[in-house]
């Protein structure tokens, strides 16, 4: 399998590391190459199985209809199985590599994404730190200016206390 998706992701994406270990193959981003996409981002695939049941006896290039056209009906078994195996095995591939498509444009949007969601939260700090600074800043307005009218017409204070 991994030898199969380096034949189909190489030429696209030289950068992607592909290994095969016990049961998995996972494919992941070279480091040395791209250090954003971090090194815990990979896909891996378990439990594939590919069968190619049933399996002929038969070889494509012994196939010669001259000298045995009694074995004419073994031939065309013979193609029409190995060319279902074939197209479920295409398509298998296909279905492999779209699933690594969707996770590379998964892969690939989630720093902007995440770039917008913070930008959002600095955002809102911003403007609840701002608010708050306007709120004390007209207190402090307000202080001042009640203590420039005491200072001023102290007489005008106590005759308000006085009545």
């Amino acid at each position: 399998m991994a030898t199969l998706l380096h034949s189909l992701l190489d030429d696209d994406w030289p950068d992607l590391v592909i290994e095969a270990s016990a049961g998995y193959v996972v494919i992941k981003p070279n480091p040395d190459v791209d250090r954003q996409w971090g090194s815990g981002t990979r896909i891996a695939f378990s439990n594939i199985r590919v069968s190619n049941e049933p399996r002929s006896t038969l070889n494509f290039l012994d196939i010669d209809i001259a000298q045995n056209p009694e074995q004419l009906d073994t031939y065309i078994t013979y193609l029409e199985t190995v060319t279902a195996n074939i197209i479920d095995g295409a398509a298998m591939l296909g279905a492999v590599q779209t699933r690594i498509d969707l996770q590379s444009e998964f892969a690939s949007r989630l720093p902007n994404s995440i770039d917008k969601g913070i930008g959002r939260l600095v955002d809102a700090d911003m403007d609840e730190a701002s608010t708050r600074l306007k709120a004390l800043q007209a207190q402090q307005q307000l202080a001042s200016n009640a203590l420039q009218i005491a200072n001023s017409e102290p007489q005008v204070i106590m005759t308000l206390f006085r009545q």
